[in-house]
C-alpha cells in the first residue's frame, strides 16, 4: 500500500510525467527496403533497363497523398524526384501488390506521362511534393530538373482525380524562378470557392523554392504567378547541420515547410529552428510584389522557435501545426492560440524508428470528417552519409488518427515523458 502511495506521489510531483489514457499508435500503412517499380509491359522494364532509367537504389520517395473517392477507392500517391538518374517515373501510385523489398509502384497517370527523362516538357520531368484539394484535384509541381540540369520550366499540372485526366497546366514564366538556381519543392492549396457551393474555379497556390529562397503564388482566376521574397526564407548558417538518429549530415535548405490556417502562411526554412509567417492578403495581392519581391517586409514575423529543425509540415483543422523535429526525433505539435515557443512545443509519443525524416506530412480527412495525419519517413540522413542498408527498411509511410488531439482526449504536459496506459 505504502509503496503504490509513494509511486503516486512522485508522479504527482514530477513535472515531466503524466498518466494517460491509452494513446493512438502511429500505424505503418506500407514501407519499403528499396523501391519496386512496375512497369506497364516487360518491354518497358527491360528498355528502361538499358537506357539506364532503372537503378532501384537511386529512387528516394519524399512525399504522401492520401485520396478516397466513389468511383477509385482509396488510394495513396507518392513521389520520387529525380535527384539523378535511374528514376523512371517521379509520380506514383502505390498498389496492393508486394515484392520481398515493399509494394508496387505504379506510373500515374501512367507511364507515358514520364518515359522522355527530360527529353519532352509536355511531360511530367520531376516532381517533390503534391496536394490534393476538397475539389477531387491533384496539383503536382513540376520543378523540370534532373540531376542538377533544368531540363523544362517548372510547370503546375492539375489532375482530375475522378477520371485521371489533365485539367490544366501552367508554365511559369522566367520572372518566377532562375533556370538551375530555383527549385520548387512544395505546393499548398488554398481553395475560395469549394464544394458543394462552390465550382472550384477561385484558388490559389502557394510554392516554396527552397534553392532560390524565395515563394511563388499562383492565382487561378487570373492564371499568373508572382514572386515573393524575404530574409525568413533563407536558411539559417547555425542550423545548416543535421542530427537524425545519431548520424550528422549538411543541408542548407531554405523554405521547406509550409502551412495555412487560411489566414496566415506558415513557413519555415529546413536550415532553421524558427517558423515564420505572413497574411495571406499580403502574398495575395499581386500589385504589392510587381516593383520588388522584397517589399511588404514588415508583414513578415517571428511566430517562435523549436528546439530542432524540422523538415516537412501539415496543419489540421483545429489550427494544430504538426512537425517532426530531428534531434531528438519527435513528433510534435503547436496550437496557434498559444505561443509558439518550447513550452508549447508538445510532443505526441511515437517510436522514433518509424520517424526519422520526415519529407512529406499530409492531414487527411477521411469520408467520415474525421482527420488523419498521414507522413512519409525515409533514412535521408543515411542518403547522405552513403551508410544506407538496403536489407533494412528504408522509406515508411505511416498514418496517426488526431481525434484525441482535437478533442482534448490526449492529456498531456509539457513534455511527456513518462506514459502510462
Amino acid at each position: 500500500m505504502w509503496g503504490r502511495f509513494f509511486i503516486v506521489l512522485i508522479l504527482a510531483l514530477t513535472p515531466h510525467a503524466i498518466v494517460s489514457v491509452k494513446l493512438r499508435d502511429v500505424e505503418v500503412i506500407y514501407q519499403w527496403k528499396q523501391l519496386v517499380y512496375g512497369f506497364p509491359t516487360e518491354a518497358d522494364r527491360l528498355k528502361a533497363i538499358a537506357d539506364g532509367n532503372l537503378v532501384p537504389e537511386n529512387g528516394t520517395p519524399i512525399d504522401v497523398a492520401p485520396h478516397q473517392d466513389s468511383n477509385k477507392g482509396s488510394r495513396v500517391f507518392t513521389t520520387i524526384p529525380r535527384f539523378t538518374s535511374g528514376i523512371p517515373y517521379t509520380l506514383a501510385l502505390v498498389s496492393d501488390s508486394k515484392e520481398s523489398n515493399g509494394p508496387v509502384l505504379q506510373p500515374y497517370p501512367d507511364y507515358s506521362w514520364h518515359n522522355s527523362d527530360g527529353g519532352d516538357c509536355d511531360k511530367i520531368t520531376s516532381v517533390f511534393r503534391v496536394a490534393i484539394t476538397e475539389c477531387n484535384q491533384m496539383f503536382v509541381l513540376d520543378t523540370g530538373v534532373i540531376s542538377m540540369v533544368q531540363h523544362c520550366p517548372p510547370q503546375l499540372l492539375v489532375f482530375d482525380l475522378n477520371n485521371d485526366s489533365l485539367l490544366h497546366r501552367y508554365r511559369f514564366e522566367p520572372g518566377t524562378y532562375i533556370a538551375v538556381a530555383s527549385l520548387f519543392i512544395v505546393p499548398i492549396v488554398v481553395v475560395d470557392d469549394p464544394p458543394p457551393k462552390g465550382r472550384c474555379r477561385k484558388l490559389r497556390v502557394y510554392i516554396g523554392d527552397v534553392s532560390f529562397h524565395g515563394l511563388v503564388i499562383y492565382d487561378s482566376e487570373l492564371n499568373t504567378a508572382w514572386r515573393a521574397e524575404n530574409k525568413f526564407m533563407y536558411p539559417d548558417p547555425d542550423h545548416g547541420t543535421h542530427l537524425i538518429a545519431g548520424e550528422k549530415f549538411d543541408l542548407m535548405d531554405g523554405i521547406f515547410g509550409l502551412a495555412t490556417d487560411r489566414q496566415q502562411l506558415f513557413f519555415h526554412p529546413l536550415a532553421s529552428v524558427s517558423e515564420y509567417s505572413v497574411p495571406l492578403s499580403v502574398i495575395n495581392n499581386r500589385t504589392n510584389w510587381l516593383a520588388d519581391v522584397n517589399s511588404m517586409t514588415k508583414s513578415f514575423r517571428l511566430v517562435g522557435n523549436r528546439t530542432s529543425q524540422c523538415a516537412a509540415q501539415a496543419m489540421d483543422s483545429y489550427n494544430n501545426l504538426y512537425c517532426v523535429i530531428h534531434n531528438p526525433i519527435k513528433l510534435v505539435r503547436w496550437n496557434m492560440n498559444k505561443p509558439y515557443s518550447v513550452k508549447n512545443e508538445i510532443e505526441i509519443p511515437v517510436d522514433p524508428e518509424l520517424l526519422q525524416f520526415v519529407s512529406g506530412m499530409k492531414v487527411f480527412k477521411t469520408d467520415g470528417g474525421k482527420e488523419e495525419l498521414w507522413m512519409m519517413s525515409n533514412r535521408f540522413q543515411r542518403i547522405a552519409s552513403g551508410t544506407i542498408d538496403f536489407n533494412e527498411v528504408n522509406f515508411r509511410i505511416v498514418r496517426r488518427p488526431l481525434d484525441d488531439i482535437q478533442h482534448g482526449q490526449l492529456k498531456q504536459d509539457l513534455s511527456q515523458r513518462l506514459i502510462f496506459n
